[in-house]
């Protein structure tokens, strides 16, 4: 049987739908299978068993004082969900081989965390710092929260390190008795280009990431289209914005 030209328009608008219709199923399952998932941790053990398995957001539900180094060594987001990590015993060492025991969370290996969920990270008075970046190719992107070190509270050995958000302040000064310490980079790593920072937000406490004496003779950190402006009411504190 002959098809009329109309018929074999339909029949066309009918195949084509057809196609788009299988197109939009197999998207919708991809979608499906590339859900996010979530593991919630109340505890220590809980995280460091998180952070083994492969679950893409960590959420705390409690506030966990840690027994050792947090390390984190696959791409993961941390949502502190308004809760706290900190020490309460110290662990730093520097100088047992192998150990680079540094801060409470710490990036290395394969790792590139995402902190989110406005909470806190709070190192142990006059022992470790915050968080850090050990290794090439390690990743830390902050969005928000309350990073609390010593001599600094963040620190990039060799890695990169995003800050989009969020407050610095440090408890314990540098052997110059200042603040200048409170985001740092590994001096030869920073001048290789292998540790660096990009800040294009947060509050630091007595310290200017557009003027960072830590990276002699000085160190912009502040990324381009962004400034460092006092705090208002303040001569020390320093909030970053765009320009």
């Amino acid at each position: 049987m002959q098809l009329t030209k109309s018929k074999k328009i339909i029949l066309s608008i009918v195949a084509l739908l057809m196609i788009v219709s299988t197109i939009f199923v197999l998207t919708a399952c991809g979608e499906e299978t590339q859900k996010e998932t979530t593991a919630e941790v109340g505890t220590y053990q809980e995280l460091v068993t998180a952070l083994e398995g492969d679950d893409d957001i960590i959420k705390l539900t409690d506030d966990i004082v840690v027994e050792d180094v947090v390390a984190v060594t696959r791409e993961v987001e941390l949502d502190l969900n308004g809760k706290t990590l900190s020490n309460e015993t110290a662990f730093w060492d520097e100088t047992t081989p192998g150990a680079n025991k540094w801060s409470v969370v710490s990036v290395r290996g394969e790792g590139d965390l995402t902190i989110t969920g406005n909470g806190t990270i709070k190192a142990l008075e006059n022992d470790c710092y915050a968080v850090d970046v050990m290794d090439v190719g390690t990743r830390l992107v902050i969005e928000n929260g309350t990073f609390i070190g010593n001599i600094s509270a963040v620190y990039a050995y060799q890695g990169t390190v995003e800050i989009k958000g969020g407050e610095y302040s440090i408890q314990q000064l540098s052997s110059q008795s200042d603040h200048r310490f409170t985001l740092n980079c590994q001096d030869d790593y920073f001048v290789d280009g292998t540790a660096s920072f990009v800040v294009t937000g947060g509050v630091f406490h007595d310290f200017n990431p557009a003027n960072n004496l830590a990276e002699l003779p000085s160190a912009n950190f502040v990324a381009e289209g962004y400034t460092a402006q006092l705090v208002e009411g303040s001569e020390t504190d320093y909030e970053v914005v765009k320009a």
